[in-house]
């Protein structure tokens, strides 16, 4: 089942960014790159706060040098393409939300190797990273910017694409979240003791940066709220490559594993928290 959904899912992920390219303005993309400040912060909460707080909670939880290797390697991991579409249904700013994601994937290869240094972990070579990088990227831009250009030359195909793609697309999603919770369940289990904590303090504490300090200096709070899942919801597919392909050190990944059965948890509490905000909202009129 495992090797199924492992296959399925890359295919999942596209349709979602497919989809998700046919809800976004190009405008807005433009304007958010021409008035850069949210996207400033966004990146500075992402590429600098997450690893400093990793090695923060490492430290003040007392882990042994190799978790807190791990649990900085999440932190330093670029956004994940499925934070693009949580993004959406979170009600956040979803141009500020992939236009990270597309940076965060690309920059990888300069970024990561720095955390790891930090964490005294040595990276044999960037190649990998390079490619990995250059691929995540791709797959999420490729279908976006085929969704895109078909809201912007033919808009009412698309929202009727859109109507008929919809429930499949929430299909993916819950089913991209029951393969998160099925592979990693064992590592879960059988680490959360010691880990689940640091990781638990990790995953909250993102949120809580990406929240808070766009709040502090005044951002939107679309844009804020796209901050935060970027900054919660971190690619544990390149900590697990990292650890497993480039270092050869699989212990690595424990942490890359139980935060993404966390990220995922927290990420539908925000939806939720979305869904009754619109709520509250539309009984208030």
């Amino acid at each position: 089942m495992i090797q199924t959904l492992a296959a399925v899912l890359p295919f999942g992920m596209m349709f979602l960014m497919l989809t998700l390219g046919m809800r976004l303005d190009l405008a807005q993309v433009l304007v958010g790159l021409r008035a850069p400040g949210p996207l400033v912060l966004g990146l500075v909460v992402q590429l600098l706060g997450l690893p400093l707080l990793a090695l923060a909670i490492g430290r003040l939880a007392g882990l042994e040098p190799g978790l807190q290797a791990g649990l900085m390697l999440v932190a330093a991991s670029p956004g994940g393409i499925t934070s693009n579409y949580i993004a959406y249904l979170a009600r956040a700013d979803l141009a500020l939300s992939v236009t990270m994601t597309l940076i965060t994937s690309l920059a990888v290869a300069l970024s990561l190797p720095l955390v790891l240094a930090l964490a005294g972990v040595a990276l044999p070579a960037q190649g990998g990273l390079m490619a990995l990088g250059l691929k995540m990227a791709l797959v999420a831009a490729v279908p976006l910017a085929l969704g895109a250009a078909l809201r912007a030359g033919a808009p009412g195909l698309a929202a009727r694409l859109l109507r008929g793609a919809e429930p499949l697309a929430k299909g993916i999603f819950a089913l991209l979240v029951l393969a998160t919770f099925v592979q990693n369940a064992g590592p879960m289990a059988a680490h959360f003791a010691v880990l689940g904590p640091a990781v638990l303090a990790l995953n909250l504490g993102a949120l809580a940066l990406g929240r808070g300090l766009p709040a502090v200096l005044g951002v939107a709070p679309a844009a804020a709220r796209a901050i935060m899942v970027e900054a919660g919801l971190q690619n544990v597919a390149v900590t697990i490559f990292v650890a497993t392909s480039l270092l050869g050190q699989p212990e690595l990944a424990v942490p890359g594993l139980i935060y993404a059965v966390m990220m995922n948890l927290s990420a539908v509490a925000l939806i939720l928290s979305a869904g009754s905000r619109r709520r509250a909202r539309g009984g208030a009129a």
